[in-house]
């Protein structure tokens, strides 16, 4: 956590250095006197409501997965497991992975049935989920990629949407090969299994490990199965996914007429599926380069930079310090409950 905190705080002061060089303070003192605020304070606090709304979604197509599955959790659970994969996403580097790992853990210790089975289907409904996520920020991307196409737009802005639609392609596609591909799935047993052994140097149980990764593989792919053969069963979660998605986007065009000043749906796409791809990149900053991404593609579509600096700010306070916040205080309440069962 210590770590985390370095690397927001030296985040937060790159972006303040940047507004400072490539911005101007001045500029923006004038946009943020030039703004109604009692216009600004009411849609800022329908972006808190919109936001929260998402992550409800967002939760709600985890959930349905589960029942599909038949894993027996309720949807307040869910909900308080998904916020605080989120908090651990936004703080921590390598965010694709972490805040997966953190919810198929807190799922699997707190539902009933026999472990290795539950983990596999709970493992199988959070991959269906990631795959669901990434095809509503691909498709969004790719249709307001073609209706930008009368923009200037420099060579190292195009190049990073051809990137962010590979990359989310790819990333897909292999979810997709993994997931009916029981043969990578074994192949991946084995290689693990003689690292634990090479590290470890023979202090576990292989044959044990074994059978007990290889059962809760069995049980992934039954999951798998269950849902290929009952697509009906994809109905509400892909309903609930997009609406989690537009919501989450929806902010940014919103923060942007609280401040007087209109920006189209296509353009805030753009900009939202970016950022979220840059915020998946490990390279240590939570904070800082998300905004400096987001702020400069706002001025290359012909946003005043001041406007895109204030913009950018009060998009990142909603969507990345309210979720830190609450998500901080679940995982202690969630703490707290389980010291008291434990006492």
């Amino acid at each position: 956590m210590a770590k985390s905190v370095f690397f927001i705080i030296v985040g937060l002061m790159l972006f303040i250095l940047y507004l400072y060089f490539f911005v101007g303070f001045s500029d923006i003192l004038t946009v943020l006197r030039g703004i109604d605020p009692l216009k600004c304070l009411v849609y800022y606090s329908l972006t808190v409501v919109i936001v929260t709304l998402s992550m409800i979604f967002y939760s709600l197509t985890w959930y349905e997965l589960l029942r599909a599955l038949s894993v027996d959790m309720d949807f307040r659970r869910a909900l308080t497991y998904a916020w605080v994969a989120a908090f651990v996403d936004l703080i921590i580097p390598a965010e694709a992975v972490i805040g997966d790992v953190t919810k198929i853990y807190l799922a699997s210790k707190n539902s009933s049935g026999e472990v290795e089975s539950q983990l596999g289907r709970i493992t199988a409904s959070i991959v269906i989920h990631k795959i669901l996520s990434m095809m509503m920020i691909l498709a969004g991307l790719l249709i307001s990629s073609l209706s930008i196409l009368n923009y200037e737009i420099p060579p190292y802005v195009s190049n990073l949407l051809i990137a962010v639609i590979g990359g989310t392609a790819v990333s897909i596609g292999l979810l997709i090969y993994l997931s009916i591909d029981k043969g990578a799935a074994e192949g991946a047993i084995n290689i693990i299994l003689k690292l634990a052994s090479t590290i470890l140097r023979g202090r576990i149980n292989q044959a044990s490990l074994r059978e007990r990764m290889e059962y809760t593989i069995s049980a992934f792919y039954r999951g798998m199965e269950v849902i290929s053969g009952s697509p009906s069963l994809l109905l509400k979660p892909i309903l609930y996914a997009f609406l989690a998605w537009f919501l989450h986007m929806l902010t940014y065009p919103l923060i942007f007429y609280a401040l007087d000043y209109m920006i189209s749906i296509n353009i805030s796409i753009v900009v939202y599926s970016v950022s979220m791809a840059v915020q998946t990149i490990p390279i240590g900053f939570p904070v800082g380069l998300v905004e400096i991404v987001m702020t400069s593609i706002y001025t290359m579509f012909g946003v005043p930079s001041a406007v895109s600096g204030v913009a950018t700010t009060l998009i990142r306070v909603v969507t990345f310090w309210f979720l830190v916040v609450t998500g901080y205080v679940m995982t202690q309440w969630i703490g707290i409950r389980v010291l008291i069962r434990g006492g």
